[in-house]
Protein backbone atom coordinates (compact mmCIF):
# COMPACT_ATOMS: atom_id res chain seq x y z
CA UNK A 1 0.00 0.00 0.00
CA UNK A 2 1.24 3.47 -0.82
CA UNK A 3 1.79 5.74 2.20
CA UNK A 4 -1.49 7.30 3.38
CA UNK A 5 0.14 10.72 3.17
CA UNK A 6 0.74 10.27 -0.58
CA UNK A 7 -0.81 12.59 -3.14
CA UNK A 8 -2.14 11.69 -6.61
CA UNK A 9 -0.30 13.41 -9.47
CA UNK A 10 -1.91 14.06 -12.86
CA UNK A 11 -0.10 15.81 -15.67
CA UNK A 12 -2.30 17.07 -18.50
CA UNK A 13 -1.21 18.43 -21.85
CA UNK A 14 -3.06 21.58 -22.87
CA UNK A 15 -2.90 23.78 -25.92
CA UNK A 16 -0.92 26.93 -25.06
CA UNK A 17 -3.79 29.21 -26.11
CA UNK A 18 -6.05 27.51 -23.53
CA UNK A 19 -3.62 27.61 -20.61
CA UNK A 20 -4.96 30.83 -19.05
CA UNK A 21 -8.54 29.55 -19.24
CA UNK A 22 -7.52 26.23 -17.67
CA UNK A 23 -5.69 27.97 -14.84
CA UNK A 24 -8.65 30.30 -14.17
CA UNK A 25 -11.12 27.41 -14.19
CA UNK A 26 -9.13 25.21 -11.81
CA UNK A 27 -8.23 28.12 -9.52
CA UNK A 28 -11.97 28.79 -9.18
CA UNK A 29 -12.75 25.09 -8.72
CA UNK A 30 -10.10 24.59 -6.04
CA UNK A 31 -10.48 28.03 -4.44
CA UNK A 32 -6.71 28.50 -4.68
CA UNK A 33 -4.19 29.77 -7.23
CA UNK A 34 -1.54 27.48 -8.68
CA UNK A 35 1.51 26.92 -6.48
CA UNK A 36 3.82 27.23 -9.49
CA UNK A 37 3.22 29.10 -12.72
CA UNK A 38 5.73 29.22 -15.54
CA UNK A 39 5.22 29.62 -19.28
CA UNK A 40 5.93 25.89 -19.75
CA UNK A 41 4.52 24.39 -16.53
CA UNK A 42 1.66 25.15 -14.13
CA UNK A 43 1.11 23.19 -10.94
CA UNK A 44 -1.67 23.07 -8.37
CA UNK A 45 -0.51 21.29 -5.21
CA UNK A 46 -3.52 20.68 -2.97
CA UNK A 47 -3.89 19.15 0.48
CA UNK A 48 -7.64 18.70 0.05
CA UNK A 49 -8.29 16.95 -2.20
CA UNK A 50 -4.83 15.37 -2.05
CA UNK A 51 -3.87 16.24 -5.62
CA UNK A 52 -0.82 17.44 -7.54
CA UNK A 53 -2.24 18.64 -10.88
CA UNK A 54 0.11 19.92 -13.57
CA UNK A 55 -0.59 21.50 -16.95
CA UNK A 56 2.01 21.10 -19.67
CA UNK A 57 1.39 23.49 -22.58
CA UNK A 58 2.10 21.76 -25.87
CA UNK A 59 1.02 22.87 -29.32
CA UNK A 60 -0.98 20.13 -30.97
CA UNK A 61 -2.21 18.71 -27.66
CA UNK A 62 -5.57 17.02 -27.96
CA UNK A 63 -8.43 17.98 -25.65
CA UNK A 64 -8.07 16.18 -22.32
CA UNK A 65 -4.82 14.47 -23.25
CA UNK A 66 -3.10 12.84 -20.29
CA UNK A 67 0.66 13.28 -20.20
CA UNK A 68 1.33 10.87 -17.32
CA UNK A 69 0.08 9.70 -13.93
CA UNK A 70 1.93 9.67 -10.66
CA UNK A 71 1.99 9.34 -6.93
CA UNK A 72 3.86 11.89 -4.84
CA UNK A 73 5.23 10.60 -1.56
CA UNK A 74 6.71 12.80 1.14
CA UNK A 75 9.78 10.94 2.36
CA UNK A 76 12.65 8.85 1.06
CA UNK A 77 11.40 6.04 3.31
CA UNK A 78 7.99 6.08 1.62
CA UNK A 79 9.66 6.06 -1.82
CA UNK A 80 11.87 3.12 -0.84
CA UNK A 81 8.89 1.22 0.61
CA UNK A 82 6.88 1.72 -2.60
CA UNK A 83 9.86 0.60 -4.71
CA UNK A 84 10.36 -2.53 -2.60
CA UNK A 85 6.66 -3.43 -2.57
CA UNK A 86 6.32 -3.02 -6.34
CA UNK A 87 9.51 -4.97 -7.06
CA UNK A 88 8.15 -7.82 -4.88
CA UNK A 89 5.11 -8.04 -7.22
CA UNK A 90 7.39 -8.53 -10.22
CA UNK A 91 7.20 -4.97 -11.52
CA UNK A 92 10.52 -3.44 -12.47
CA UNK A 93 10.80 0.24 -11.55
CA UNK A 94 13.03 2.39 -13.81
CA UNK A 95 15.06 4.54 -11.46
CA UNK A 96 15.71 8.26 -11.82
CA UNK A 97 17.46 9.49 -8.68
CA UNK A 98 18.20 13.18 -8.12
CA UNK A 99 16.74 14.53 -11.37
CA UNK A 100 15.74 18.11 -12.12
CA UNK A 101 12.36 18.20 -13.79
CA UNK A 102 9.27 20.42 -13.77
CA UNK A 103 10.91 23.09 -11.59
CA UNK A 104 11.82 20.57 -8.89
CA UNK A 105 14.69 18.30 -7.86
CA UNK A 106 13.26 14.82 -7.30
CA UNK A 107 14.05 11.20 -6.63
CA UNK A 108 11.68 9.04 -8.66
CA UNK A 109 11.04 5.83 -10.46
CA UNK A 110 8.75 4.95 -13.36
CA UNK A 111 6.52 2.04 -14.30
CA UNK A 112 4.53 1.41 -17.49
CA UNK A 113 0.94 0.20 -17.12
CA UNK A 114 -0.46 -2.56 -19.38
CA UNK A 115 -1.78 0.03 -21.87
CA UNK A 116 1.55 1.85 -22.10
CA UNK A 117 0.81 4.79 -19.77
CA UNK A 118 3.76 6.10 -17.82
CA UNK A 119 3.33 6.19 -14.03
CA UNK A 120 5.87 7.90 -11.79
CA UNK A 121 6.35 7.60 -8.04
CA UNK A 122 8.35 10.54 -6.75
CA UNK A 123 9.63 12.43 -3.76
CA UNK A 124 10.27 16.14 -4.31
CA UNK A 125 13.55 17.18 -2.72
CA UNK A 126 13.42 20.91 -3.50
CA UNK A 127 11.88 23.50 -5.78
CA UNK A 128 14.27 24.94 -8.37
CA UNK A 129 14.12 28.01 -10.61
CA UNK A 130 14.55 26.17 -13.93
CA UNK A 131 12.40 23.67 -15.77
CA UNK A 132 15.13 21.06 -15.47
CA UNK A 133 17.67 19.30 -17.61
CA UNK A 134 15.17 17.50 -19.82
CA UNK A 135 13.73 19.05 -22.99
CA UNK A 136 11.07 21.71 -22.55
CA UNK A 137 7.58 20.20 -22.93
CA UNK A 138 6.57 23.01 -25.30
CA UNK A 139 9.13 21.74 -27.82
CA UNK A 140 8.97 18.07 -26.93
CA UNK A 141 7.43 15.20 -28.81
CA UNK A 142 4.73 13.09 -27.07
CA UNK A 143 5.23 11.60 -23.61
CA UNK A 144 8.33 9.55 -24.32
CA UNK A 145 10.27 12.80 -24.83
CA UNK A 146 8.48 15.21 -22.49
CA UNK A 147 10.42 16.51 -19.51
CA UNK A 148 8.70 14.38 -16.96
CA UNK A 149 8.86 11.22 -19.04
CA UNK A 150 11.14 8.36 -18.02
CA UNK A 151 14.76 8.85 -18.97
CA UNK A 152 14.36 12.49 -19.97
CA UNK A 153 16.32 14.06 -17.22
CA UNK A 154 19.94 13.69 -16.24
CA UNK A 155 20.84 13.26 -12.58
CA UNK A 156 22.11 16.40 -10.86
Amino acid sequence: MIDRAARVHLSLRVRPERLDAMVAFYAALFGAPPRKRHVDHVQFDLAEPALNLAFVPQSGARTGELDHLGIQVFSEAALAAARTRLAATGLTPREEPAVECCYARQDKFWLTDPEGRQVEVFHKLADIGEHGRGPSPTNAAPTAEACCAPGCCEPT
